[in-house]
C-alpha cells in the first residue's frame, strides 16, 4: 500500500506544479512528449530485461489502458472542468467494487462503506459547492478515463515483469498511439522555452516514471480495487501542495473531504 500512497503524493505534487509552471504548454504537445520521453528513458531497461513472452500480451493491454486513462482524462478536463475530470476518473474504485460484487465476491460492509466515504470525500474536496459541470460528451470522457484507470490497475495486478520494465512497454504503446499527434504538433513542441522543457522533464521523471513505477510495484500484490482507492490520496495531496506552491488557499471543505478519503482508505486496509 505504501508504494501506491507515495505515487499518489507525487501525482498530487505534479498537479500542483502543473498549475504553476505548465499552463502555457499545449496539451496536444505535452501528452505525446510525456509518453515518448518516458519510453526513451525506460528503453534501456526494457532491452536489458525484456518481459517474459507469456506476459507480453497482457503488457500490451496495460499500455492500451494507460493510454486511454491519460487521453480520456485530458479530454474530460478540456471539455468539462478540471474538478469534474478528476472526480470522474476516481470513480475507478467504485467500478472495480461493482465488478467484484457482480462476480459474487463477498466484500465486508466496512470495505463498501470505505469506498462510499472516499468517493464522497473526493467530491467534497475536488468539486465542493460548485457541482459537476460540463457537456454529456465531457462526462462520457471522464467515465471512460475511470474505466481505463480501473483496467490499468486490474491488468497490472500480479505482473511478474519488473515495474519499470512494464511501464517502459506501456509508455511505448502510448508513444506509438500518440506519435501522429506529436508529428502534427511538432512545431508547437519545438517552440517550447527552456523553462517549459524543464517542466516537461519534471513531469516525465517525477510525474510519470517514478509514480507510475511505484503504482505498478504496489499493485503487484495489492488488489486493483484497493490500489485505485489508495490513489485517491492524489487530490488530497494536490490540495495540500497547491497551498504553498500555487498560492491556492486551503478551503474548510478540503479538510472534511480529505478526512473522509483517509477514513475510506483506512477501512479498506488489507
Amino acid at each position: 500500500m505504501i508504494p501506491v500512497a507515495l505515487a499518489a503524493l507525487l501525482w498530487g505534487l505534479g498537479g500542483a506544479l502543473a498549475g504553476r509552471f505548465m499552463r502555457e504548454i499545449p496539451p496536444e504537445a505535452l501528452i505525446p512528449l510525456r509518453f515518448l520521453l518516458s519510453f526513451l528513458l525506460l528503453l534501456p531497461l526494457v532491452l536489458r530485461r525484456p518481459p517474459r513472452p507469456e506476459e507480453r500480451p497482457r503488457l500490451l493491454r496495460v499500455g492500451l489502458a494507460l493510454s486511454g486513462a491519460q487521453a480520456f482524462y485530458y479530454l474530460a478536463i478540456h471539455t468539462t472542468t478540471v474538478a469534474t475530470g478528476i472526480f470522474l476518473q476516481y470513480l475507478a474504485p467504485a467500478l472495480l467494487t461493482l465488478y467484484a460484487l457482480l462476480r459474487g465476491e463477498k466484500l465486508p460492509l466496512r470495505a463498501l462503506l470505505g469506498v462510499a466515504l472516499a468517493l464522497l470525500g473526493a467530491y467534497v474536496l475536488v468539486v465542493g459547492g460548485k457541482g459537476l459541470s460540463g457537456s454529456p460528451l465531457g462526462v462520457a470522457f471522464g467515465l471512460l478515463s475511470a474505466l481505463s484507470f480501473a483496467l490499468y490497475a486490474a491488468f497490472s495486478h500480479g505482473l511478474k515483469t519488473p515495474p519499470l520494465v512494464s511501464l517502459g512497454v506501456a509508455t511505448g504503446v502510448g508513444s506509438l498511439l500518440s506519435l501522429p499527434f506529436l508529428l502534427y504538433n511538432l512545431e508547437k513542441a519545438l517552440a517550447l522555452t527552456p523553462g517549459q522543457w524543464g517542466a516537461v522533464a519534471y513531469l516525465v521523471v517525477f510525474g510519470t516514471v517514478v509514480p507510475f513505477g511505484l503504482f505498478l510495484l504496489g499493485v503487484r500484490t495489492l488488489p486493483a480495487r484497493t490500489a485505485t482507492l489508495v490513489a485517491m490520496l492524489e487530490p488530497l495531496s494536490g490540495a495540500l501542495f497547491a497551498w504553498p506552491l500555487a498560492g491556492e488557499p486551503l478551503r474548510p471543505e478540503a479538510f472534511l473531504g480529505g478526512a473522509m478519503i483517509l477514513l475510506g482508505v483506512g477501512l479498506n486496509r488489507r
